[in-house]
């Protein structure tokens, strides 16, 4: 995934002047995937603007429901989208395919903060770890989830006017939690085993300055006193020279009895079940400091449990995607709808629905109003039914794609839709192959690149000491096949650059190939 970068903060007076002087809008669209809603494959393409490529492209998926977001600049400068809007902010909900009011696609624009910098170079990458088994999460979970995101956007953020805090890139979960192989193996990982496509495991990036040491500390002992306080597993990627990303260096291992006791002591009162109905949320508004942190607060302070959040910056847009459970009492009781409220309206609604407690407690007084987050939209689509129990299968592995070529005035099919196509028909092998998450972005010179995750499913029967032996021949050949297919649509051969590897860190390793 390429990195968005470090963002510094606007003052409110700054983004007050920003909106009335008529600064650069951004333009997007947002998706809430289902059963209920349709599964659209993930593409370049707008839902809302056929016509458009979008510059920076973002899905998410997770037991059948997901997200995906397109972002892009008008070629010529435009008013804020019409709809519901505030002083940088305006959001609609976009009818179509005849889905009508439970559609789940909106459409909006933004008027980004004008003094933001960039600086992709710095930046910390973590992965806390609840659980290393296949994801499937109680109301409990959710809620320690749910902790242990709040955790580290705090850590992030650091303290109220903390003039050293640093933005959230990037954080997503589930993702394939890692596990150390052998000390023999640890330059060129050739003893790490396979894992599972996802587990209760969150991945987040932190941008820093070049300079700002003290935050880089700052933040790993918060993480560090989090993960021992709660029983989490903590890795850092491993930043020494030689080494690339998918390489980390563990700090402290999963404690599973003192998780365990935690979820107790914390939690014990939250039901011991998986969740059947979710709400899908997306909260919307310009990139700033400290607003991912405001939000997280605010569900936790509700007891509102978390499934899977994926948190980008997409041109100078923040978008944070959750999967929240429904609370029990609330399944059954509303019909699915798609709406856009502002955030303090919609976290009161959230509350409402998703809350764990009795009802005098989730109302409890919100400061999301006085926060970094205070102009945010909350999109909201739901209630939806994920199969999460049918979805979970230790037979899962993921695999890593990257990938690059021009795109020029074809039709090209979409590169990760299009790979996870060709292992779909490796029938011998593969049962199923999903897309859980992709990312891509067309560059200034008509290149457009990407990196993506596709869980296959293999076929039953497999021996464990054999499936290295059978991803390590699935990658290479439907990396052959994939290049093949875009050679036929009249590609260059030294155009196109494609990788595809169950290995992370492979893609560093031995870089894309033709």
């Amino acid at each position: 995934m390429p990195s968005p970068g470090l963002r510094h903060p606007a003052l409110a007076s700054v983004a007050a002047r920003a909106a009335s002087s008529g600064s650069p809008s951004v333009l997007f669209d947002i998706t809430h995937d289902g059963q209920e809603t349709g599964l659209p494959p993930a593409g370049l393409v707008p839902p809302t603007a056929q016509e458009q490529i979008a510059t920076e492209t973002l899905a998410f998926h997770v037991a059948g429901v997901g997200f995906q977001v397109h972002t892009w600049t008008p070629v010529t400068p435009s008013k804020q989208q019409d709809g519901v809007s505030t002083s940088r902010i305006a959001v609609r909900r976009h009818e179509t395919n005849g889905h009508g009011h439970a559609g789940g696609v909106f459409a909006g624009s933004v008027v980004i903060n004008p003094d933001f910098l960039y600086d992709t170079d710095h930046s910390v990458e973590v992965l806390l770890t609840l659980d290393r088994a296949p994801w499937r999460p109680t109301y409990a979970d959710s809620l320690m989830i749910t902790l242990a995101y709040q955790g580290m956007a705090a850590a992030a953020a650091g303290g109220s006017g903390d003039p050293d805090g640093a933005p959230v890139l990037f954080l997503q979960s589930p993702v394939a939690p890692f596990r150390d192989p052998g000390r023999q193996f640890r330059v060129d990982g050739s003893g790490e085993a396979p894992r599972h496509a996802n587990g209760m495991a969150l991945r987040m990036i932190v941008g820093l300055e070049q300079d700002n040491h003290g935050k880089r500390i700052a933040l790993m002992c918060a993480v560090a006193e989090l993960a021992t306080e709660n029983g989490f597993g903590l890795q850092v990627a491993d930043r020494r020279f030689g080494r690339v990303r998918g390489e980390w260096w563990s700090v402290l291992p999963p404690d599973r009895k003192r998780y365990l006791a935690r979820k107790a002591e914390l939690f014990g009162w939250a039901p011991d079940a998986v969740p059947a109905a979710v709400q899908l949320l997306t909260f919307v508004g310009p990139a700033r400091l400290g607003s991912s942190a405001a939000i997280a607060s605010d569900l936790l302070s509700r007891n509102v449990g978390m499934l899977a959040v994926s948190e980008s910056s997409m041109q100078e847009i923040a978008f944070i995607n959750m999967v929240v459970p429904l609370a029990p009492t609330r399944i059954g009781r509303a019909r699915l709808s798609s709406t856009t409220l502002s955030i303090t309206d919609g976290l009161g609604q959230t509350a409402s629905e998703c809350g764990l407690t009795r009802r005098q407690a989730v109302r409890a007084k919100s400061h999301i109003t006085g926060s970094a987050a205070t102009d945010y939209r909350l999109l909201r689509t739901g209630p939806m039914r994920p199969p999460i129990k049918e979805w979970v299968s230790t037979a899962d592995h993921p695999l890593w794609l990257s990938w690059g070529l021009p795109l020029g005035d074809r039709k090209l099919p979409d590169v990760a839709e299009l790979v996870a196509s060709m292992l779909r028909t490796a029938t011998e092998r593969v049962t199923s192959a999903r897309i859980d998450y992709y990312r891509a972005r067309v560059l200034p010179n008509g290149n457009v690149v990407g990196r993506a995750k596709i869980a296959v499913s293999l076929v039953n029967g497999v021996e464990a000491e054999k499936i290295p032996a059978l991803l390590s021949e699935l990658c290479p050949w439907a990396q052959r096949e994939a290049v093949a297919h875009l050679m036929a649509d009249d590609l260059v051969l030294g155009a196109i650059r494609l990788r595809l590897a169950w290995r992370e860190r492979w893609l560093g390793h031995t870089g894309t190939v033709a």
